[in-house]
C-alpha cells in the first residue's frame, strides 16, 4: 500500500497529526476528568447536608449488642455539627485510602479517580450510614489488611505481612466484631495468592491469638469479660434480612450486585486476555470478597449497613476495573445513570423518613 493511501485512511480514522490545518483530534472523554470529580463531589456533600438538616442518625445511640469501646466512643458524639464532620471526614479519608490501595498495587492501568469516587458515592447516598458507624473506624483496618495480603504476592517475606494483616483484623473485632467473619475470606485469598502454607497460616493464628490475649489479660485484670460478651452477643445475633417492610433500604445493594459483581465481572472476563495473571488474581479475590460481603449482609439485620459499606469496598474497584481505559458517551451515560437511580431511591428514602 502507498504511502499516500495510508496517509489517507489515518484521515479517515482520525489519526493524523494536530497542526495540519485539516483536522485536529479530539479530546477523549473521561470519567475521572476534572468537571467530572467536581459534580460527584458536590453531589456526595449534597447528600451529607441533607441527611445533616433531616437529623438522620443523630443522635448516635449504642445498641445492647454493641462492643464496648464503640459504646466508649458514642459518649463523645453528643455535638451534631462536628459527628457529622466526624463521619463524612472518615468516609472521605478512607476512599482516598482505596484510591491509594489501587494506586500501590496497580490493580488496573491508566490514571483515574474512580475508586475514590465511586466509594464516596455509594456510602454517600445511603441515609443509613449518616452520620458514622462502627464500620467508618474499622473499614481502615480493613484495608491495612488488604495492603498486607496484596502486598504479599510473590514476595518472599510475607509471614509478618501475614501477622499484621490477621492482627489488623482482630483489634477491628474489637468495634465490629462483624470482622471476624471475613478471617475465612484473607484465608482464601493467601491461597490464591500462593502463600498459605504452615508458616504464614501459623502467622495468622499467632496475630489472632496475640490480640485476644491481651485482652483477656485485661479482662481479667478488671474482672469484667464484657468485652468477649459482646463479641460473642453479636456474631450470634443471625437474623435473615429480607422482610417486606425493609425492602426499600435493600434495593441499593441488590441493584449495585446485579450491575457490579454479575454483568461487569462477565464483560471482566471477556477481558481476560487482554489482563494478566495477577491482575486476574487481584480481581477474582475482590469478587469472592464481594460476593461473601453481600450475602453476609442479609444474615445480620443490625449490622446490614456496615457490612453494605464494607460490599461497596470491593464493588468501586471492580466498576473501576470495568470503566477503565473507556472513553466516550458511552461511558457518561452508563456513569450518570447509575448515579440517576441511587439518588432517586436516596429521595424516596428519604421521603420516607420525613
Amino acid at each position: 500500500m502507498s504511502s499516500i493511501n495510508v496517509k489517507f485512511l489515518n484521515y479517515m480514522r482520525g489519526e493524523d497529526r494536530i497542526g495540519t490545518g485539516i483536522y485536529k483530534n479530539k479530546k477523549k472523554l473521561s470519567i475521572s476528568n476534572l468537571p467530572n470529580l467536581i459534580l460527584t463531589l458536590l453531589i456526595c456533600a449534597a447528600c451529607w447536608y441533607l441527611g445533616y438538616n433531616s437529623w438522620i442518625g443523630f443522635p448516635v445511640k449504642s445498641g445492647s449488642g454493641d462492643t464496648y469501646l464503640w459504646n466508649v466512643i458514642c459518649g463523645f458524639l453528643t455535638e451534631k455539627k462536628y459527628t457529622y464532620l466526624t463521619g463524612f471526614t472518615l468516609l472521605f479519608l478512607a476512599a482516598a485510602l482505596l484510591q491509594r490501595f489501587n494506586f500501590r498495587f496497580v490493580i488496573f492501568q491508566g490514571k483515574t479517580m474512580l475508586p475514590f469516587l465511586l466509594f464516596l458515592f455509594l456510602n454517600s447516598v445511603n441515609p443509613d450510614f449518616f452520620p458514622i458507624r462502627p464500620i467508618s473506624i474499622v473499614l481502615f483496618l480493613m484495608i491495612f489488611a488488604l495492603f498486607e495480603l496484596y502486598g504479599s504476592y510473590q514476595n518472599p517475606s510475607v509471614v509478618g505481612r501475614m501477622f499484621n494483616m490477621m492482627f489488623y483484623l482482630c483489634v477491628g473485632s474489637l468495634v465490629w466484631p462483624y470482622i471476624l467473619w471475613f478471617i475465612p475470606v484473607f484465608w482464601i485469598g493467601m491461597y490464591q495468592f500462593r502463600i498459605l502454607d504452615v508458616r504464614t497460616f501459623s502467622a495468622t493464628l499467632l496475630g489472632l491469638f496475640t490480640v485476644f490475649w491481651f485482652v483477656l489479660g485485661w479482662s481479667v485484670l478488671k474482672h469484667d469479660m464484657t468485652i468477649f460478651i459482646n463479641i460473642i452477643q453479636c456474631l450470634s445475633d443471625i437474623h435473615i434480612v429480607f422482610a417486606r417492610e425493609s425492602w426499600l433500604a435493600k434495593l441499593p445493594i441488590l441493584f449495585v450486585f446485579c450491575l457490579f459483581m454479575i454483568v461487569m465481572p462477565v464483560y471482566v472476563s471477556l477481558r481476560e486476555s487482554e489482563s494478566s495473571i495477577r491482575t486476574s488474581h487481584f480481581l477474582s479475590f475482590l469478587l469472592i470478597f464481594g460476593v461473601f460481603s453481600f450475602f453476609l449482609s442479609f444474615i445480620y439485620e443490625s449490622a446490614f449497613v456496615d457490612i453494605e459499606c464494607v460490599f461497596y469496598l470491593s464493588a468501586s474497584i471492580i466498576a473501576s476495573y470495568s470503566f477503565s481505559g473507556k472513553h466516550g458517551i458511552v461511558s457518561f451515560f452508563l456513569y450518570y445513570f447509575i448515579m440517576a437511580v441511587l439518588i432517586i431511591l436516596l429521595f424516596v428514602r428519604l421521603w420516607n423518613y420525613l
